[in-house]
């Protein structure tokens, strides 16, 4: 079954999108994607992000999303790809290990349903002090989609995604959209919200963090002091030293040696270098 029409589209994200010409800003430029210190958002009707991703080199990005509309986004997450991921870290989650999906989901044709195991194995400092953890669920791929949002023509790979025992809460069940022309999965409520994309340059992951906030807070004081910090020296030099030092280790060493920052022999030193955005505007203020 080839791809289907963006009509039919609309119809499995419960036609709830908005994609009209009047919603869409600049056309995104899809020649950033998998570009180191690039960037794409999807965004709603109210230009608010629901999910992005950085990449900090072809091999490695962090992702974002937001549960709910208008929320702070949640945790970064480094990830070699979203479907599925191989490699997956967060400093906050005491997440390093490796992931293995079998079969290849990504080859599922359409209608056809298959029996997945997905295995994670510990690495860095859990490695051989953590189990490794098996998970086993169902995955039909519903369709093959084309549409245009945004001005862009985007290819996406519509699922479904179920526990073989009914009480597994581990992961997001149910029907799910993997935008596979901007590397994003996201659930089939989200998808149904998007109505634009935005791609750009972000000096480093916390830059980065601090672009996707203003994007949440666009109707705030937020936007107006993260504008301002961003255009200081102080950001400036802040957003240097982040991409000089945990950045540059995590998209040369992370996925050659499975250490990330925080793991490093100078991991005291590296946690100065972050750029902590989330305490630099907090909603409502101008400081």
């Amino acid at each position: 079954m080839g791809a289907v029409t963006m009509g039919r589209l609309r119809c499995f994200l419960l036609a709830a999108a908005v994609f009209s010409a009047d919603a869409a800003s600049a056309e995104p430029d899809l020649a950033l994607l998998r570009k180191a210190g690039s960037y794409v958002l999807l965004l709603d009707a109210d230009k608010r992000p629901i999910a992005g991703s950085y990449w900090l080199s072809e091999g490695l990005k962090v992702s974002t999303h937001s549960r709910n509309p208008g929320s702070y986004p949640q945790p970064l997450l480094y990830t070699d790809r979203d479907f599925p991921p191989g490699r997956i870290a967060n400093m906050y989650l005491f997440l390093n290990g490796k992931e293995t999906v079998t079969p290849d989901i990504r080859a599922v044709p359409v209608g056809e349903t298959v029996t997945v195991t997905r295995k994670y194995e510990p690495m860095g400092l859990l490695a051989g002090k953590v189990a490794a953890r098996n998970l086993t669920y169902t995955l039909t791929t519903v369709a093959v989609a084309s549409d245009i949002i945004g001005g862009a023509k985007l290819l996406s790979r519509i699922y479904e995604i179920a526990p073989v025992d009914p009480a597994n809460k581990e992961m997001d069940w149910g029907r799910r959209v993997y935008i596979e022309t901007l590397d994003l999965d996201i659930s089939r409520e989200q998808a149904a919200r998007v109505a634009d994309i935005e791609t750009g340059k972000a000096g480093s992951t916390g830059d980065f963090e601090g672009i996707y906030a203003s994007r949440t807070f666009a109707s705030d004081d937020y936007a107006k002091c993260m504008t301002e910090k961003r255009a200081g020296k102080a950001y400036r030099d802040a957003v240097r030293r982040e991409k000089e030092t945990n950045d540059a280790w995590m998209a040369k060493e992370y996925l050659a040696t499975g250490v990330p920052w925080w793991e490093a022999p100078d991991a005291k030193v590296r946690t100065d270098a972050l750029l902590d955005v989330t305490g630099l505007c907090l909603p409502g203020s101008t400081k």
